[in-house]
């Protein structure tokens, strides 16, 4: 096991570049690095959060703080776990295991006595563990999930030598199933429960190889009803009903006393020993105070751009319905690939006006003067000016453009159908990046929608990669056109804005404010509607010339629309 055990503190590294020895600039890189492993597990992981920063409404992955305090910066060994359960919540949530636990445990609340639904709940989340175990995903989630549950398995739970809890018979169960322990001196109540648990393993199994997706919770459910049903005969049903034992101090599952053979840190040692006693006072503190959270929450948005007071300078009308506009960078990596068509015809396009802009750089020339490159058809002036020398001419960039996307993520773009509009619209953005790759353009995505009287602009290209947003919330197109034309550097005369919608403007500035000021500013702004209706389509000719605007009848005919408008803009300018 060395080898993996040395990949592990080698990957989380890799996730912690940088490192404090303050406590609030340590929790947010720490945090920010965890966000950066749930945006690779794949698409609507849960957004991650300290406790203490959200509250627990089920809609985030809540990490405790506790055992971290007064230990920083976090040793490597630490932060192992901490991914560990990032990914272990991710994908579990990504699976519907909060559905499949409510579903399977009301249906047998109206079937099994009260007393043993504690058990029923245990072993789901143990059950769910092995199905997660089993799942096909990137062999480095599984060197992280096995340095967790090598960790949390060698904790002690209860005497052996008494009758089982719910945990304790849980804990029995995953120890064999994950890591092929065998525990001794167990009560013979376990026998028969083990046996019966155990037998549903390669069942599990099957179906997380199986790979179903969301179609595969009411398998789940229907085998952990089968599992309640056996469990429930063969033992639950003639166990004795004792009354509790306390049960021992739960052993801290990042505390120094716990087993550790499995991740070891030699170079942390020495700083984890100094504050030792001070940590273990700070784990009863439970989640972040207030105070702190507040310090944390402004460290982790320093890396967004407030463009707030800019636009509201911009417009300077005081009844402009201006809200606070950030720019902020993708957290979710895309798994959309792109489509090869549509990557060929756009190339097309960027070879097309790369060629063009070749031939006029060639006939791009100075001529008639006193030095630089042999003119041979100005020699019969060399007697009277001496003036018979050509030189290139910088041709700047005016051959090539700026382009912005900005896109709508708004709640409609989500959907209700089995086609979800923002998926294709990603294939189409996906598309256009890897097409733009080695042509002298630049290009920007970006993904805007209002929350909270907020207007959020995501960027989803950055370098080769693409990410990703779950659509939500209003329109606030007029705010998101301004703000992406003011971030845009002015570093041609070519800048161009391409607002793709599928709805009317329905919060924030007037549409009309934006268009002005991108008009006064030369930046040239065009709309592709798709999917739009009547009301729409009237709302937007009120303010786009018909060369500005284009009406696709599905989001499916997206990259057309990107088609026509770069072979009649890129090219123009070229010829």
């Amino acid at each position: 096991m060395e080898p993996q055990l040395s990949l592990i503190k080698t990957y989380s590294r890799f996730w912690r570049k940088n490192r404090s020895g303050n406590e609030a600039a340590e929790l947010a890189l720490a945090l920010r690095a965890l966000r950066k492993v749930a945006g690779h597990l794949g698409r609507n992981i849960k957004p991650v959060f300290w406790q203490g920063m959200a509250q627990d409404c089920g809609s985030a992955i809540l990490l405790d703080p506790a055992p971290l305090r007064g230990g920083y910066p976090v040793p490597h060994r630490r932060f192992d776990l901490l991914v560990g359960q990032v990914v272990r919540q991710g994908l579990l949530s990504a699976r519907w295991t909060e559905w499949v636990r409510e579903k399977a445990l009301r249906e047998a609340a109206t079937v099994y006595p009260m007393r043993d639904q504690p058990f029923f709940e245990a072993v789901i989340a143990a059950g769910e563990d092995i199905f997660l175990m089993a799942l096909p995903k990137a062999p480095v989630w599984d060197l992280y999930l096995g340095a967790l549950f090598r960790v949390e398995l060698a904790r002690p739970v209860r005497d052996p030598a008494l009758p089982p809890s719910p945990e304790s018979l849980a804990w029995v169960w995953l120890g064999k199933a994950l890591l092929g322990q065998r525990r001794q001196n167990l009560h013979f109540y376990y026998d028969d429960a083990v046996d019966t648990l155990n037998s549903f393993v390669a069942p599990i199994r099957d179906l997380a190889v199986r790979g179903g997706g969301s179609t595969d919770r009411d398998e789940r459910v229907a085998l952990y009803k089968g599992l309640f049903n056996g469990l429930w005969a063969k033992s639950l049903s003639q166990w004795e009903v004792f009354e509790p034992l306390d049960e021992p101090e739960t052993v801290n599952l990042f505390d120094e006393a716990a087993p550790k053979g499995e991740l070891p840190e030699p170079d942390d040692c020495a700083d984890e020993a100094e504050n030792k006693e001070e940590e273990r006072e700070a784990s009863t503190t439970g989640g972040l105070e207030p105070q702190l959270a507040e310090e944390v929450n402004r460290l982790l948005e320093e890396d967004a751009k407030d463009m707030t007071q800019c636009v509201a300078v911009a417009v300077a009308d005081p009844e402009a319905g201006a809200m606070e506009t950030r720019f902020v960078p993708g957290r979710a990596i895309s798994t959309i690939r792109p489509d090869p068509v549509q990557v060929e015809r756009l190339r097309a396009v960027f070879k097309k006006q790369e060629s063009l802009a070749r031939l006029a750089r060639r006939r791009n020339f100075r001529r008639g003067l006193s030095e630089g490159k042999l003119d041979a058809r100005r020699l019969f002036r060399a007697p009277i000016d001496g003036k018979i020398f050509k030189n290139r001419q910088s041709p700047g960039n005016r051959f090539f453009h700026q382009i912005c996307i900005v896109a709508d993520a708004s709640a409609s773009m989500s959907g209700k159908g089995p086609v979800k509009p923002w998926a294709v619209a990603e294939k189409t953005f996906v598309s256009l990046a890897h097409a733009a790759q080695g042509f002298e353009n630049l290009l920007d995505i970006y993904a805007y929608h209002e929350h909270e009287r907020r207007c959020t602009l995501t960027r989803l290209n950055h370098g080769p990669r693409l990410y990703t947003v779950a659509p939500a919330g209003r329109t606030p197109s007029g705010q998101a056109i301004l703000a992406a034309a003011m971030n845009l550097p002015a570093l041609s005369s070519n800048r161009m804005i391409i607002h793709i919608t599928d709805g009317a403007a329905n919060c924030g500035l007037r549409l009309g404010d934006a268009l002005n000021w991108c008009s006064k500013n030369k930046v040239d702004v065009y709309t592709i509607g798709c999917g739009c209706n009547t009301q729409t389509r009237d709302f937007l000719r009120a303010y786009f010339p018909p060369d500005r605007i284009y009406f696709m009848q599905d989001i499916s005919q997206l990259a057309l629309g990107l088609e026509r408008l770069f072979s009649k803009t890129m090219l123009r300018v070229v010829g």
